[in-house]
């Protein structure tokens, strides 16, 4: 696992910096802290950090072919390497190492810019073709390992993460106004976008690659449509789901360095515990973070998964003190991203580095399986949109009423969620489950300039696109396949991939392993969500391996009591000073004021803000942090 950056320059007589590469390599040392690299030659210069998991000894980035001709700096693993290794000595190929970064420059020079579709494992890469002075930049299928990059007239820099590329002096700070409301419709930016006019996001599954001045972006790789082959029994289903699981963990258990799981009280994560205690023979230790709030709190269903599978658990309750932690939250990021599920995933990937440096998550299982209540809530809005509309807006009328509560998912919540989304035609009202502020929050939000630059751009255009590329599924493949491409990839990865990588510990996701997407998308919809019960498949797979509790629960998510702690803790107190210390007029796009309302309507329990109140108050430290003029 590592940070990568560089450059490529061209024009005639064009020469990489060589001191830029260094100062880009040294804002990665938490991706890489064991070892660094580097390849700086003529128009490119290519940097790494290293965190040693296979060929410890061995494995020191750069890596190149045999003449020297093809370097490449890569971020990952490589789970088949073994299988692609032997392939490529058949075909006269010799090794240096035992490492998986050699595979790649073999694998371009027989397969080309298409050998990424080769590779089992997660992955973003830099390679450099000396003959051809051609840089080729690629990503893995799921976007679970980052790559942003900044092009401009005469050059392209590329990096794990955008502090990489702040370290070039010709860096520009200007925000896209686009991505910044796309932000405060989502929490997080949606890719290509970044919160930066000039840094994009190079999407899952694709390469870029620069020849001549001239970008060329490919897709090697995409969600493949629901099969049309003949259905299978359930048992057959079992069977090659259970198959594919199980190879699919006993690959990713692969490593020279102490390994450990994360594990929560939903199904996910207990499920590639189960796997994994089956393939490594011996007891593996387990993580898991609570909160004292019990509607919140996962530790029962942690626990008992852990004695059902005889790991060595260790936990940790975090309390409502969080501040201390919000800098870092800033730094590691970037750019503004809200997910509060990112501070219980601090203090887990903080804890599991205390003992380990690899751990196994449950990353993907909804998104591939059907698991969020929401898949449940799009079938019901059908039957709401065919309501007579004076119906549909006594019904939102009466959502006024409800008592407010700060429970986790509480009724109030779930009623006024789906009575935001249901009315709209997709794939807005999929949008709607997702949105935090909605058009009526941004016209007391927004300043009347910044509304006329964004005019005519619905905020939820990312998910149009990924609608519009799902094509004629059903209504539920197609939601996943929304999910799979907008927050799967853009949200939840990012999330794990940023904190983990901040304590320099490496995650794998098991479910997303390629072959099991591809075999997800076969099952027909009905065994992923059947009547009111999601997960289908994967609970009757468990059903007799896991703790009734958890087979037979409810999603819960990995949310800490956000609305207790704004509503009565410090942390309500920090967010009103940061609201009224005029950040966000100094922007000349937005109004502190709003800011404030939400905060008071929700500390007098007029209204659960808490989303809407996070995702403006990690958007102001973010403007302190990385915009002021000071």
């Amino acid at each position: 696992m590592c940070g990568i950056c560089g450059e490529f320059r061209w024009g005639r007589e064009a020469q990489a910096d060589s001191e830029l590469v260094r100062r880009m390599t040294s804002t990665l040392v938490h991706r890489g802290p064991d070892d660094e690299g580097f390849h700086v030659k003529g128009p490119v210069g290519l940097g790494m950090r290293r965190l040693s998991i296979i060929d410890v000894a061995g494995g020191h980035q750069p890596i190149f072919n045999e003449d020297g001709t093809v370097v490449v700096v890569y971020n990952g693993e490589v789970y088949n390497y073994r299988e692609l290794k032997a392939e490529l000595e058949a075909l006269g190929h010799r090794f240096q190492t035992q490492s998986d970064t050699e595979v790649l420059v073999h694998a371009y020079e027989v397969w080309g810019d298409s050998f990424p579709s080769r590779l089992n494992g997660m992955f973003a890469f830099a390679l450099w073709d000396e003959k051809k002075v051609r840089l080729l930049i690629g990503r893995d299928r799921m976007g679970i390992k980052p790559l942003y990059y900044r092009l401009t007239p005469d050059k392209i820099g590329f990096a794990s993460e955008i502090k990489a590329l702040r370290a070039d002096p010709s860096f520009s700070k200007e925000i896209d106004p686009q991505a910044l409301d796309e932000y405060l419709s989502l929490r997080y930016v949606p890719a290509p976008r970044s919160i930066y006019s000039d840094v994009k996001k190079l999407e899952p599954g694709h390469t870029l690659s620069v020849q001549g001045g001239k970008p060329q972006f490919k897709r090697y790789w995409n969600f493949p449509l629901p099969s049309v082959l003949r259905r299978k029994t359930m048992p057959e289903y079992l069977e090659e789901l259970d198959a594919l699981l199980s190879d699919a963990v006993k690959r990713q258990l692969m490593s020279e360095v102490p390994l450990g799981l994360f594990l929560s009280g939903g199904l996910d994560s207990p499920t590639i515990a189960y796997y994994a205690t089956q393939a490594h023979g011996k007891a593996l230790t387990s993580f898991n973070i609570h909160f004292g709030h019990g509607s919140y709190s996962e530790r029962e269903g942690a626990g008992a998964a852990a004695r059902k599978l005889g790991l060595n658990h260790k936990e940790m309750e975090v309390d409502e003190d969080v501040q201390s932690i919000l800098p870092q939250l800033v730094d590691i990021f970037d750019e503004p991203f809200a997910d509060d599920s990112a501070i219980p995933t601090y203090f887990l990937t903080k804890l599991a580095r205390q003992f380990m440096t690899v751990a196994l998550s449950g990353d993907g299982g909804d998104e591939l399986f059907g698991g969020y209540p929401t898949y449940i809530a799009d079938a019901a809005s059908a039957w709401y949109r065919r309501l007579p509309h004076f119906v549909q807006g006594a019904l939102r009328k009466s959502a006024h009423f409800l008592p407010v509560s700060h429970e986790r998912i509480s009724f109030d919540f779930k009623v006024r969620a789906f009575l935001n989304a249901a009315g709209r035609p997709q794939p807005a009202a999929h949008f709607g489950w997702q949105e935090i502020l909605t058009a009526e929050d941004k016209a007391g939000f927004y300043r009347h300039e910044f509304q006329r630059q964004i005019l005519g751009r619905p905020p939820w255009e990312s998910f149009e696109r990924a609608y519009r590329e799902a094509g004629a599924r059903n209504p539920l493949e197609r939601m996943l396949y929304v999910d799979q491409k907008t927050f799967l990839a853009d949200e939840y990865l990012v999330k794990v991939d940023r904190l983990s990588m901040a304590h320099s510990l490496e995650v794998r996701p098991p479910f997303l392993d390629h072959r099991l997407v591809e075999f997800a998308a076969a099952i027909p919809p009905e065994l992923k969500v059947k009547g009111l019960t999601t997960k289908y498949l994967i609970r009757r797979l468990m059903k007799d391996r896991l703790p009734p509790g958890i087979i037979r629960g409810a999603k819960k998510g990995f949310s800490p009591p956000m609305p207790f702690w704004l509503a009565e803790g410090p942390l309500g107190a920090h967010a009103k000073e940061v609201f009224a210390s005029g950040v966000f007029e100094s922007t000349g796009m937005l109004r502190g004021s709003y800011a404030l309302k939400l905060l008071e309507d929700h500390q007098a329990r007029r209204r659960n803000n808490a989303r809407k109140i996070w995702t403006l108050l990690m958007l102001a430290l973010w403007l302190e942090r990385f915009q002021s003029k000071n």
